[in-house]
C-alpha cells in the first residue's frame, strides 16, 4: 500500500515515529564518537592513524619507561642477590626517647594484615575490615624510610618527618607494588616491550646493565616497528614516536658512575607476539576506531531521514493531505503567537526541570559514570527539541494560515503605536522608534547576561538558552536595520519621483505597493500632485493649442474681407473724386485697414514663434551690416519725431552669426519700431554693436557673444516691469495713445529664443533698454548673408 493512499493523520504519526526514532540513532551514533578514545581526532585521522602513532601508545611506553627508571631505583632497596629479600630493613622510626624500631617487609605485612588491610600477591593492599583493640604505637619520627631512601637521619632531628606508621607503611607497599609490578610485566614476564639500559665507568669500565633482552642492539630495535634511542655522549635522541623529555633526566639520575657514559634503548614488537597492554591497547584502538566509524555511519544516516521526514512534515503540517492548500488549525493555534510562545517554554523549561531532577538521576543509576556527562546533554538536548519542535510547527501551521502576524500581540501594538506615530512628525516619530530600539536591546542585553549569570541547569541548557537570547537579539537589529534600510530605499524612491516631476516628466507615478505609514502619505500626495500637473499641463497645451488655432482662423477669416477693402480703397482711390471729405475718409479707411492687416500678421506671427511652429532658413550673418542698413532705412521715420539716431559699432571688423536673415530682420524692425513709437521726441536713440568674451567652452576654445543693444527714454512714465513687456498685447503707453498692438516685443524675444539667441530688456526710471545677444561664429571666412537678404 502506498504511503499517499493512507489517511493524513496516519501519514503524519508515521512519518513522526519515523523522525524520533532515527533522531535517536543520530544520538547513538554521536554517543558512539563521543564516548570515544579517539573523539576529537576526526573521521579522517581516526582511519588513517595506526595505534603506533596514537598519543594513548606513547603515553603508555613513556609510563613504563618511568617504571623501568623506578625499579632501577629501588633494586638495592629491595633486594639482595638478584632476588626479593623479605627481611630486608625497609622502615626504621622514632616513636620516643631510646625508641627506635626497624621494620622488615615482613614486619609491615603483619602490621597491616593486623589493622584490617588484604595484601595481593603483588602487595596492592586494599583495606577489608577495622578490627578494634589491635595495639598502635601511634605517631613517631620517620629516620628513614624505603619510600624517600635518600632521606636518612639518627636520633631525633630538625626536618624529620612525624606520622603514624600506618600511613608510612602504606607509602611503602605503594612503592613496593609499583616495584614488583615492574619487575613481574618487564623483567621477568612476556612484554612487547624490549628495552635495554647501560651504565658505563669511564675510569675502570665497569659496566652496569639492566634489560630483558640482552641481544637487543639498535638494529634490533628498530626493526622491532617502533623504538626510542638516546645515548649520553650527544644531545640528540633517535626515535620514531613522541618520548617523554622526563626520560633523559631520570636516565642520567640512576647513573651510578660519573659522566655521561650511558645509553637507552628501547623498543616495541609491533608484531605483538605476547598478550600485554600493547596489545590490548592495539585491540581496544581497534574496537574503538569501528566503533568510531560506526558512529559516523549512523550520524549520517539518522540526520539525513530524520532531516527527509521533518521536511515532509513541514510539507504536511496544517494539511488534510498533500494536495490540499486549505490549512486547519488546532484549537491551540488560535491563541495569540506570544501566548503560544510562552506556553511551549513554560513547557520546556518544567520538562528541563523534571529531566534535571529525575531523568538525569536515574541515568546516572544505569549508566557508567564516564556517560553521565553526554547522557544529560543528550536528555536535555531532546527536551529542548521536542519542546522547540512542538512550538515551530505550532508557528508554521499559523504561518501558512496567515494569522502568525496577523493574531499576535506585537501586531497589535504595532497597529496602535502606527495609529499614535501617523499624526507624529518625522522627528517625534525617529524619538519614539529610537527609545523603543533602546528598550529592547536593553532588555535583550540584560536577559542574556542573567541567563549567564544565573542560571545552573547545565553548561549545555545555558549555551542554549544564551545563544537563543543572542540570536533574538540579532534578529531583533537585523529586523531593526530592514525597516531603516526600506525607509530609506523609500524615501530614494520619493526623492527619485520629486526629481522626475522637476524635470518634466509631469506624468509619472509611483507604485504605492511597499509604501506604509507617513511615506504612503508622502507618496500618495506626489502622485496627487503629479496627476494635477499633468492635468493642468494638458489644459494648457489644449489651451494654447486652441488660441493658436483661433488666432489663425480668425486671421484668416479677417484677411479675406480686409483684402476685399483695400482692394475697394484703392479701386475707388482711381475715380475722379473731387470731394475732399470723401478723400479724408477713404485715407482712414485705407489707414485703419493697414492697421488691421498690420496686426493679423503679428497676430500669426506671433502665434507661430511661440509655438516653434517656424521653420527657419539658418546662414551666416553679419550683424554689424545688418544694424547699419536697419539705421539707413529707419533714419528718415527717426527723423519724422525729431529723434537723433546715435550708433557705437565695430566698423573695422565683422560679428558672424549664424541666424534667419528673415527673422533676425523681423528682431530689429519691431526694436526700431518701439523705440520710434514710445521714445521721447527730440531725445536721442543710442544703437550698440559690440563683441562679448565668455568663459572657455567644454573643449577649451575660447567663445564670444555679438551683442546688439538699443536704448531709449520712455515718453511716457514706464510703470511696469521690464518681463511683462514681453508678454502679448502689453504695451509700455498705459494709456495707448500712440499705436501699436502689443505684440512686437513678444515675438522679438520668441524669434530670438527660436534661433538659440538671448533677449533680455531692462527699464531704469524711463530709460529703456533692449540687449540681443548671439553667438559668434568661429571661422569668418563662411558666406555672409546682408540685410537684403531679407525679403
Amino acid at each position: 500500500m502506498k504511503l499517499s493512499y493512507l489517511p493524513a493523520r496516519t501519514q503524519k504519526l508515521a512519518a513522526s515515529v519515523l523522525h524520533l526514532l532515527f533522531l535517536a540513532v543520530m544520538f547513538c551514533g554521536i554517543g558512539f564518537m563521543y564516548l570515544n578514545d579517539n573523539f576529537g581526532t576526526g573521521i579522517v585521522g581516526v582511519k588513517n592513524v595506526p595505534y603506533e602513532e596514537t598519543e594513548a601508545f606513547s603515553a603508555q611506553f613513556n609510563r613504563d619507561l618511568g617504571n623501568i627508571f623506578h625499579y632501577i631505583e629501588y633494586l638495592d632497596v629491595f633486594e639482595n642477590d638478584d632476588s626479593l629479600d623479605a627481611s630486608k630493613i625497609l622502615l626504621r622510626m622514632t616513636f620516643g626517647p631510646n625508641e627506635t624500631k626497624d621494620f622488615a617487609v615482613t614486619d609491615l605485612i603483619s602490621y597491616l594484615e593486623a589493622r584490617g588491610y588484604r595484601l595481593t600477591e603483588d602487595f596492592l593492599c586494599a583495606k577489608v575490615s577495622d578490627p578494634a583493640g589491635v595495639p598502635d604505637p601511634g605517631e613517631g619520627y620517620v629516620n628513614w624510610s624505603a619510600s624517600e631512601p635518600e632521606k636518612r637521619y639518627s636520633g631525633i632531628s630538625p626536618g624529620m618527618r612525624r606520622t603514624t606508621l600506618e600511613e608510612i607503611s602504606l607509602e611503602i607497599m605503594d612503592v613496593l607494588h609499583r616495584y614488583y609490578a615492574t619487575y613481574d610485566r618487564l623483567v621477568i614476564g612476556d612484554s612487547n616491550l624490549h628495552y635495554k639500559i647501560e651504565y658505563r665507568d669511564p675510569e675502570s669500565g665497569a659496566l652496569s646493565v639492566y634489560t630483558n633482552d640482552p641481544e637487543l642492539t639498535p638494529d634490533t630495535a628498530k626493526a622491532l616497528g617502533t623504538y626510542a634511542y638516546f645515548s649520553g655522549d650527544s644531545l640528540f635522541y633517535d626515535t620514531n614516536f613522541s618520548i617523554a623529555l622526563s626520560t633523559i633526566p631520570s636516565l642520567s639520575a640512576n647513573n651510578p658512575y660519573v659522566g655521561n657514559s650511558f645509553y637507552l634503548l628501547a623498543g616495541v614488537d609491533t608484531a605483538y607476539p605476547f598478550r600485554d597492554v600493547y596489545s590490548e591497547g592495539r585491540e581496544d584502538y581497534i574496537r574503538m576506531q569501528n566503533r568510531y566509524i560506526s558512529g559516523f555511519v549512523l550520524l549520517i544516516c539518522g540526520g539525513l531521514i530524520a532531516l527527509i521526514t521533518l521536511l515532509f512534515l513541514i510539507r504536511i503540517s496544517g494539511r488534510q493531505s498533500i494536495s490540499d492548500r486549505s490549512i486547519t488549525l488546532h484549537g491551540f493555534d488560535r491563541t495569540t503567537t506570544e501566548t503560544g510562545i510562552l506556553f511551549f517554554s513554560a513547557l520546556t523549561a518544567v520538562s528541563l526541570w523534571i529531566c534535571k531532577t529525575g531523568l538525569v538521576r536515574i541515568s546516572h543509576l544505569i549508566l557508567p559514570e564516564e556517560s553521565w556527562d553526554f547522557a544529560a546533554r543528550v536528555l536535555y538536548t531532546a527536551v529542548l527539541y521536542l519542546g522547540g519542535l512542538l512550538l515551530f510547527f505550532s508557528l508554521l501551521r499559523r504561518y501558512k494560515a496567515g494569522t502568525l502576524w496577523s493574531r499576535s500581540l506585537a501586531c497589535a501594538w504595532s497597529k496602535r503605536l502606527s495609529i499614535l506615530l501617523t499624526g507624529q512628525s518625522f522627528t517625534g516619530r525617529l524619538t519614539v522608534s529610537f527609545l523603543g530600539y533602546l528598550t529592547v536591546n536593553t532588555a535583550l542585553i540584560s536577559l542574556t547576561w542573567f541567563v549567564w549569570d544565573r542560571m545552573y541547569v547545565s553548561r549545555l541548557l545555558l549555551h542554549l538558552l544564551s545563544g537563543v537570547v543572542i540570536l533574538a537579539c540579532a534578529f531583533f537589529n537585523l529586523w531593526v536595520f530592514y525597516l531603516l534600510y526600506k525607509r530609506s530605499a523609500d524615501l530614494d524612491l520619493i526623492r527619485g519621483a520629486v526629481g522626475r516631476l522637476a524635470g518634466g516628466e509631469t506624468s509619472y507615478q509611483l507604485d504605492l505597493d511597499g509604501f506604509e505609514g507617513q511615506e504612503l502619505t508622502l507618496a500618495e500626495g506626489i502622485n496627487n500632485l503629479s496627476a494635477g500637473l499633468e492635468t493642468a499641463l494638458k489644459e494648457k497645451v489644449k489651451s494654447e493649442r486652441l488660441k493658436a488655432d483661433l488666432i489663425t482662423n480668425v486671421s484668416h477669416d479677417i484677411k479675406t474681407p480686409l483684402t476685399s477693402i483695400l482692394n475697394y480703397v484703392n479701386l475707388i482711390r482711381r475715380e475722379d473724386i473731387q470731394d475732399e471729405k470723401i478723400l479724408r475718409y477713404l485715407e482712414v479707411l485705407e489707414q485703419k485697414s493697414q492697421r488691421l492687416k498690420t496686426l493679423t500678421e503679428d497676430l500669426v506671427e506671433a502665434s507661430k514663434a511661440s509655438s516653434g511652429n517656424i521653420k527657419l532658413e539658418i546662414s551666416d550673418i553679419d550683424l554689424v551690416e545688418l544694424v547699419h542698413q536697419t539705421n539707413g532705412e529707419f533714419e528718415e521715420k527717426f527723423a519724422s519725431r525729431h529723434l537723433q539716431l546715435v550708433t557705437t559699432a565695430q566698423e573695422q571688423e565683422s560679428l558672424i552669426i549664424e541666424a534667419d536673415g528673415r527673422r533676425l530682420w523681423r528682431i530689429l524692425e519691431n526694436l526700431y519700431n518701439n523705440a520710434f513709437k514710445y521714445a521721447m521726441e527730440h531725445s536721442r536713440i543710442y544703437v550698440e554693436v559690440s563683441k562679448e568674451l565668455l568663459p572657455a567652452g567644454e573643449d577649451g576654445q575660447e567663445r564670444a557673444q555679438a551683442v546688439f543693444t538699443i536704448k531709449n527714454i520712455s515718453a511716457t512714465p514706464l510703470n511696469i516691469r521690464a518681463d511683462e513687456l514681453t508678454e502679448r498685447f502689453v504695451r509700455g503707453d498705459v494709456s495707448r495713445t500712440t499705436e501699436g498692438s502689443g505684440l512686437g516685443l513678444a515675438i522679438a524675444k520668441d524669434l530670438t529664443e527660436l534661433q538659440n539667441g538671448r533677449f533680455d530688456l531692462y527699464i531704469d526710471g524711463d530709460l529703456f533698454k533692449a540687449r540681443v545677444a548671439f553667438l559668434v561664429k568661429q571661422r569668418a571666412e563662411s558666406t555672409l548673408q546682408t540685410g537684403d537678404d531679407r525679403l
